[in-house]
């Protein structure tokens, strides 16, 4: 990457962190709260009752909660941000107004929403260590799941951003999409619950392969696959990543 198009990258990443840190009081309450509402009500009151095989529940719940936090962290925060500066502050059309390309204003979003999940999953992640003992494993390798997770999630809010025509229609994709995914990918009950006609489906989603993943990691479980699982993320990342710049170009472009 030149030296101007990081610096682009890293103006563009830099605004949007300004805006994060700058309402962080109402960000760290979400970051808090949400994740252990889950915990505590599914995790320690229902999940005392429930044992997956001779995985405690919540022991089986906690990577799916991470990846939860960090899907909402990175999909939410962007798509949300890029709508109000398509519509309203009209911020996208400026910047191009300077010698700046639409790759690097993509690039600079989706860095913000990887930055800010992996805020958001370290903060779940030492809370949950203080509050249920429970040890994640190998974390850097966990680290490396999310930041794929996540940017994963930020270009695909940036395709929705790009493509739906307003703020309405956006929480109804987050409403019928995104929340179904990130409660039937494998978050509350292993993948072979579901019926078999969306087993196939659901199997093929990013966030599957990162939870099914992250949990044989938690759980000290060998993951012959585990190479081939980053790849595919990699590969539906830089898919997804070139259609949401496709859509922007056309979008604020044209």
């Amino acid at each position: 990457m030149k030296t101007r198009t990081a610096r682009v990258v890293l103006a563009v990443w830099e605004r949007e962190m300004y805006d994060y840190l700058k309402n962080l009081h109402v960000y760290a309450t979400r970051l808090v709260v949400e994740p252990l509402l889950f915990i505590f009500i599914f995790g320690m009151g229902l999940g005392r009752r429930v044992v997956i095989g001779d995985v405690n529940y919540l022991d089986f719940m906690a990577p799916g909660i991470l990846f939860m936090v960090a899907t909402n962290n990175s999909y939410q925060t962007v798509s949300l941000r890029l709508m109000i500066a398509r519509e309203w502050d009209k911020t996208l059309i400026t910047a191009l107004t300077a010698p700046v390309k639409p790759f690097e204003i993509v690039l600079g979003y989706v860095l913000a929403g990887v930055v800010q999940a992996l805020v958001a999953c370290a903060v779940f992640i030492v809370l949950m260590s203080y509050i249920a003992d429970i040890s994640f494993g190998c974390i850097p390798l966990i680290l490396l799941f999310i930041i794929l997770t996540a940017a994963f999630f930020s270009s695909l809010a940036v395709v929705t951003a790009m493509w739906l025509d307003n703020l309405y229609q956006q929480v109804v994709f987050t409403f019928l999409v995104i929340v179904p995914m990130i409660f039937f990918c494998g978050t509350f009950i292993p993948i072979t619950d579901l019926p078999n006609r969306v087993q196939p489906v659901i199997d093929m989603i990013p966030l599957t392969v990162a939870v099914q993943a992250v949990r044989m990691i938690t759980l000290s479980i060998e993951n012959p696959y585990l190479w081939q699982n980053l790849a595919y993320i990699i590969v539906c990342g830089v898919t997804i990543f070139s259609v949401g710049l496709y859509l922007f170009k056309r979008r604020v472009i044209t």
